[in-house]
């Protein structure tokens, strides 16, 4: 049994580099000059060519994903790195890294050949199953859930401080009438000033086309002070009924269901304690 051997060949070696413009001028007109001449170099620089551009569009698609939940905590409770303290008579000298010319040269070879990898073997796959940018942003629109529409109206009513609820928190008998009457779901009030937050009042919005009632609190103490978060409810069912904890761009959310209704508390994805006041609402609510 012959094993078919995964190095690439020279011609591919040469025509990845040169798909990534590092050859030299003569090199450049060898390879421009092959290309005319042989049909087999031209498809297959063109195979590396697609996967080249692949691999860039599936790059940019990946840095447009929001930054999990977990890794936001992690750098918000991680603790700050200790300042440098200069000793008396030390020389003021960069402790810069300097590498060695083997070094650099290690490290271009090395940043080479991954690249060159990548672009062969995302160009070797069949173009048929190939998902391009476009393909990707249409499958996001189609993906669009309620949450979105949830996060869209926190975004536009968190930016406006002069018109941030419709009824104030001095009117709470008048809040729990028109959202319980607008939403149909029955509720309380949460207190939550132990975890820092003033109660502002109330609006009533629409998330795939179902009334949703919102209560804005305001923090008054910590890092994120006078940052807002909202809790949400309304009698959408979601597909799973486990707690969901997210970020979508700039702003973190974590939802659950009862039988009766589905909530939801959304704040800036700053917020590093969400799950925690998602569950002492959960028992006030």
């Amino acid at each position: 049994m012959t094993v078919a051997s995964t190095e690439p060949s020279q011609l591919e070696r040469r025509l990845s580099a040169f798909v990534d413009s590092q050859v030299s001028d003569t090199e450049r007109q060898d390879v421009e000059a092959l290309l005319v001449n042989d049909p087999h170099a031209r498809a297959l620089h063109d195979d590396l060519k697609r996967g080249s551009q692949a691999a860039r569009h599936r790059l940019d698609d990946l840095l447009k994903e929001p930054v999990p939940l977990d890794l936001v905590r992690s750098i918000k409770n991680a603790p700050l790195p200790r300042k440098a303290v200069r000793l008396p008579g030390s020389a003021r000298r960069s402790a810069a890294f300097r590498p060695s010319g083997l070094q650099a040269l290690s490290a271009c070879i090395l940043t080479l050949l991954l690249g060159s990898s990548l672009g062969y073997m995302i160009g070797a796959r069949p173009t048929g199953g190939m998902q391009t940018s476009e393909t990707l942003t249409g499958q996001a629109f189609e993906q669009r859930d309620w949450l979105d529409d949830i996060v869209s109206h926190y975004r536009l009513y968190s930016r406006q401080q002069n018109r941030l609820v419709e009824i104030g928190a001095d009117r709470p008998a008048d809040i729990l009438e028109w959202l319980t009457t607008g939403t149909g779901v029955g509720f309380r009030i949460p207190d939550l000033t132990e975890s820092g937050l003033a109660f502002v009042g109330a609006r009533l919005v629409a998330a795939e086309n179902t009334p949703t009632g919102v209560l804005i609190y305001r923090r008054t103490s910590g890092d994120n002070d006078g940052d807002i978060l909202a809790l949400t409810f309304s009698r959408v069912r979601p597909e799973t009924t486990k707690p969901i904890e997210d970020i979508r761009l700039d702003t973190s959310l974590v939802s659950w269901s009862t039988p009766l209704a589905t909530y939801v508390i959304v704040a800036p994805s700053s917020a590093a304690d969400l799950d925690e006041i998602a569950a002492k609402a959960a028992g006030l609510i």
